[in-house]
């Protein structure tokens, strides 16, 4: 039986927080909120800072609306992570495979302390397009897990998943299931600092690529980024899906985004498939900034 679960996208400036329900036979929005932090959310802080900061946020959240749910789970920008992409060779088990990528990051980021880090990997030949053996890696600090899963003992609060904001915004990629299983898909996920743009093989990621967002020339990295699908015999034309997630994005780079996709990208708004009620449906934040609770909602729905 399905218990309320929260997502919590947690980023530099802000928290954001989407509650999901079951009831009458529908999956309902219960909650959408977010609030900025008091100061800068950095994952080198000490843990008893991490909490601190966190902590205030999800008050100034809970005093307006308490938390049902007993579940929740994160979701986390780009740079709160270290992410590459690398060869591995598929005799290693498990362990060793992980071993093997823990000598990567201390080699592509030497000032990082490599044993300090939860590893996940995707392997890119699981998709039809590219048959190589490598991985893309997500490396997450323990220190900064470990803050997080404290945070949700002190608030009675059990935590499930932490996950990549952009990973977790492509559920709505494959919502639909078998209908999605052989479609070639491109999303874009818009941030702060780090945004990235990934290529998907149905569920399967092949392709992932982090842009640094502060860049005058961010449209040459989408270029450069694109440019690298052709050595893959794909083309803009070639995606059954385009689709855009992102924080405050203005029409103006909208607008540039689109010019620079074709007609064919979507903007996603991760309520469409939810239920909710008048109070809700008249929030400023359901209405206007919909397309920025991607990563919450997708995090949220992670175990619908």
């Amino acid at each position: 039986m399905f218990k309320n679960h929260a997502g919590i996208n947690l980023t530099e400036t802000k928290l954001q927080l989407i509650e999901i329900s079951f009831k009458d036979d529908s999956f309902y929005l219960e909650n959408v909120d977010q609030t900025i932090h008091a100061e800068n959310f950095s994952s080198t802080f000490p843990e008893s800072k991490l909490i601190s900061i966190l902590q205030y946020s999800f008050d100034k959240i809970i005093k307006k609306k308490p938390l049902e749910a007993q579940s929740v789970s994160f979701s986390l920008p780009n740079n709160f992570f270290r992410i590459f992409e690398v060869p591995y060779d598929d005799a290693l088990v498990k362990k060793d495979l992980h071993e093997h990528f823990r000598w990567e990051i201390s080699t592509l980021f030497p000032d990082s302390d490599h044993n300090n880090f939860y590893i996940q990997h995707i392997e890119i030949d699981k998709s039809k397009v590219r048959h190589e053996k490598s991985a893309i890696v997500f490396a997450v600090d323990k220190s900064l897990v470990a803050a997080i899963n404290k945070f949700c003992t002190q608030n009675f609060l059990v935590l499930k998943y932490i996950d990549n904001a952009h990973l977790a915004s492509n559920a709505f990629l494959n919502l639909n299931g078998k209908k999605n299983q052989d479609e070639i898909s491109l999303s874009v996920y818009i941030d702060h600092k780090y945004s990235s743009i990934s290529v998907m093989d149905g569920a399967s990621p092949f392709y992932f690529r982090v842009l640094d967002s502060t860049s005058q020339k961010i449209f040459e990295e989408l270029t450069t980024a694109v440019n690298k699908l052709n050595e893959f015999n794909l083309t803009l034309g070639d995606f059954n899906k385009i689709l855009l997630y992102g924080q405050d994005l203005t029409d103006d780079f909208e607008n540039k985004l689109k010019d620079f996709f074709g007609t064919g990208l979507g903007i996603v708004n991760p309520f469409d498939q939810l239920k909710t009620d008048d109070v809700i449906l008249n929030n400023p934040l359901y209405r206007l900034k919909f397309n920025s609770f991607t990563a919450a909602t997708g995090i949220a729905i992670r175990i619908v």
